[in-house]
């Protein structure tokens, strides 16, 4: 899944090699593992995109044709960012690093990046491990504009958990890097013993009778404004039965997205994530949506691909997840996101709900 990021100088020097490969996994989120990894450069030479998919080899090592298909798609991706040019990285423990296998991945990329010049430069790495070796193994001009290989054809990473990047992110964000991208899955699982009118546990009446098909649009809005206002604080089951009915509701969750550009951004995550872990179904798919939408317009690529997989697997009719899947997956950059806001805050003053100004700035 693409991960975006503006560009904040008017010009930059080629990167080095070490410098970039050891950011990737804070650029991602997580350590990638068996993938093919794609960065994007803009004409500044600062990082427009990076993307991430699985390398999928046959059992002979040969690129499949599932990868040929994707790498196609990566290619039409970049082409409408307007890139000026794309370096490729193989993380992959499977084959010595000069291995045929590997660059045979990489010329299939490059046929289908030609549209702009092809792949620059590709490195191969085992895992990003601190001190762990990168080589390079495809530059058919000896030479990149984006990155630095004239002198540098291998060395070893940096500790990708403490680079520059990871610093940053971790301030702007508070995330740590992930050692796999099934950790992301897993603070999505469901809690287990859950108490909720959609998973009901053995001991509650409360959640089994609670009227909430009475209240309002605009009374349950305003109900989740005011658990946001206490996140932090475990949600009982009463509460959560009555948020249920608020992300399943159309008007009330349409409402709700701006809350993703302003400054409850990070208490509304924690709302979303516990009812995404203690809701069943349709509640869950909703909660998982308002997820994956909060971390999609944030620039938070594979975080948003995670949580739209929970919303489709729990609802596969869901249209809102169905429709940040298919733009998420053709590569439809943040930025567009934010036409969205404009018709959710007219949502929530069609429902007399004054929903908090918009802080955060787009993410791509």
């Amino acid at each position: 899944m693409p991960r975006f990021s503006a560009s904040s100088r008017l010009y930059r020097d080629p990167i080095d090699p070490t410098t970039l490969l050891t950011a990737i996994p804070a650029l991602l989120g997580f350590l990638p593992e068996r993938s093919i990894i794609v960065v994007a450069f803009a004409p500044d030479r600062g990082i427009s995109a990076t993307m991430r998919h699985d390398l999928a080899l046959d059992d002979t090592g040969n690129p499949t044709p599932e990868l040929s298909t994707v790498l196609a798609g990566l290619g039409s991706i970049t082409d409408s960012y307007g890139a000026e040019e794309v370096v490729a990285i193989v993380a992959d423990d499977r084959f010595p690093a000069d291995s045929a296998q590997y660059r045979r991945v990489l010329a299939i990329a490059d046929r289908h990046f030609g549209a702009i010049g092809g792949v620059a430069a590709g490195f191969a790495v085992a895992a990003f491990d601190p001190g762990a070796p990168w080589s390079v193994i495809w530059c058919p001009d000896g030479q990149a504009w984006s990155i630095d290989v004239v002198d540098d054809h291998g060395g070893v990473l940096d500790d990708p958990q403490t680079c520059p990047t990871a610093i940053a992110e971790a301030v702007k964000s508070g995330r740590r890097i992930l050692p796999r991208r099934s950790e992301m899955r897993a603070m999505l699982e469901p809690v287990d013993g859950e108490c909720s009118a959609s998973r009901p546990g053995p001991d509650c009446d409360d959640c089994r009778v609670l009227p909430v098909g009475s209240l309002s649009d605009a009374h349950l809005l305003d109900l989740v404004m005011d658990s946001i206002a206490d996140a932090g604080e475990s949600l009982d089951c009463t509460e959560v039965a009555l948020l249920e009915q608020a992300v399943v509701r159309p008007r009330t969750r349409d409402a709700l997205l701006v809350l993703a550009v302003t400054d409850l951004r990070e208490d509304a995550e924690l709302v979303w994530r516990e009812l995404t872990r203690r809701l069943a179904g349709p509640g869950r798919a909703g909660a998982a949506t308002l997820l994956a939408h909060l971390h999609y317009i944030g620039g938070e690529g594979a975080y948003a691909g995670v949580a739209l997989d929970v919303a489709l697997e729990s609802d596969p009719d869901a249209k809102l997840a169905g429709l940040l899947d298919g733009c998420l997956r053709s590569g439809v950059r943040p930025g567009k996101l934010w036409e969205m806001i404009d018709g959710s805050y007219a949502t929530a003053l069609a429902l007399g709900v004054r929903m908090p100004e918009i802080t955060r700035r787009a993410a791509g």
